[in-house]
């Protein structure tokens, strides 16, 4: 991993895209899917996409306390259909855009995972 700890929160907007109001003061989405890592020797998917992005990012210091969503739609594969900056600060976000663009996300493993899992909006809060 690159130096630092940081928190990437994986926040799940569900199967569409009516389904998502926002909860107080958290900026997570309803309709958030918990998943065990237990369900799969591989860890669940949400972890392995946090994994693949967080190896991806470099985030000096001076990303502290700023935050950014991203919002992606990924095809079965794990490829990168699209993604679109929602808010957050410039900085972090351009480098949260570029780690997610050359990120190796994960193939889904079947059709209930990818219903789940194909649209998802991610939070970087260093």
């Amino acid at each position: 991993m690159k130096t630092g700890m940081w928190l990437l929160a994986v926040l799940l907007t569900g199967c569409g895209a009516d389904q998502g109001s926002r909860t107080g003061g958290v900026g997570l989405e309803t309709q958030t899917v918990a998943t065990s890592s237990a369900s799969s020797p591989r860890g669940s998917y949400p972890e392995r996409m946090r994994v693949a992005v967080t190896q991806e990012m470099q985030l000096p210091g001076k990303y502290k306390s700023q935050t950014c969503s991203i919002s992606l739609h990924l095809l079965p594969d794990g490829s990168l259909k699209d993604f679109k900056v929602l808010r957050g600060d410039e900085a972090l976000c351009a480098a949260a855009s570029q780690a997610v663009q050359r990120a190796k996300l994960p193939k889904m493993a079947n059709e209930t995972e990818y219903a789940l899992f194909n649209r998802v909006v991610l939070d970087f809060m260093p």
